[in-house]
């Protein structure tokens, strides 16, 4: 069964050292059986674990993460030693009855910079090198016959929130980090009007695009989730936010939560 992937993907290299955001501090890492089998084995690493989890120092980061930036443990035994989901970062998948669909995750600044900043709608590619048609719903977001409100109205199937009651229903989820709430609540206290939005749109149309196009394809044509976080992220660039910031933001406050995806797409669906 082959997997796809979009093509932008082949270009994607963990930035590690250079990575203003890393992955590898504010996150609870779970260990996967085999893995913790062979780190057990290893008395500098077995020390560091607990409950089967990474034990984080006090200030949020990966024991194994040195002042550096650089991952100890992969400067030591390779990065194949990794655990599961240290190797798999930022990739996600979906699988289907004859395919998989597979991609990389916006809560990765590297891989939020190569999805939106692409010229280009995106392909699939396998492994092997051959392609697959992209679904009909993230064609739509796609057609350049139409301005990317027009494309962000069909899609959610004519529905639009205001922009304070989303702001809202977004602040109300579980918080990861308390600066998002400071952000969502600018626009709760002073909000953006439809006609600024779809300006913000137009000027950020090839990011937007692609943002939607992300999420359209992750969670297989939700396409009213994808819509009105699309109009967030425009809310947040008039508020001085840069698109890709962002969206990374957005990705790490929504995505990365069980809960709050599962809530959006059930608030959104």
């Amino acid at each position: 069964m082959n997997t796809y992937w979009p093509d932008y993907c082949q270009n994607f290299r963990c930035k590690a050292d250079k990575c203003v955001h890393t992955c590898c501090a504010g996150w609870v890492v779970g260990i996967d059986e085999d893995s913790l089998a062979r780190f057990n084995k290893e008395p500098d690493i077995a020390c560091k674990i607990e409950d089967g989890c990474f034990v984080l120092r006090d200030d949020g980061r990966c024991p194994f993460l040195r002042d550096d930036n650089l991952c100890e443990m992969i400067i030591k035994h390779g990065e194949n030693f990794l655990c599961d989901i240290c190797k798999e970062h930022p990739r996600f998948y979906n699988e289907f009855e004859d395919h998989t669909e597979a991609g990389i995750g916006l809560v990765c600044e590297e891989a939020c910079r190569l999805a939106l900043t692409k010229d280009e709608p995106f392909t699939l590619v396998s492994e092997d090198g051959s392609k697959m048609e992209l679904p009909d719903y993230v064609k739509a977001v796609f057609d350049t016959s139409k301005t990317l409100s027009e494309k962000l109205n069909e899609i959610s199937g004519g529905r639009r929130a205001d922009s304070k009651l989303r702001a809202e229903i977004f602040d109300g989820m579980e918080v990861m980090d308390p600066k998002w709430t400071t952000l969502l609540g600018k626009i709760i206290a002073e909000p953006v009007s439809a006609e600024e939005e779809n300006k913000a749109l137009a000027d950020n149309e090839k990011e937007l695009t692609n943002f939607a196009a992300y999420l359209l394809y992750r969670y297989k044509g939700a396409g009213r989730f994808a819509s009105e976080a699309a109009y967030l992220l425009a809310d947040l660039v008039i508020k001085g936010c840069g698109v890709q910031d962002v969206a990374r933001v957005f990705s790490c406050e929504v995505e990365y939560s069980d809960i709050n995806i599962d809530e959006a797409l059930e608030t959104f669906g």
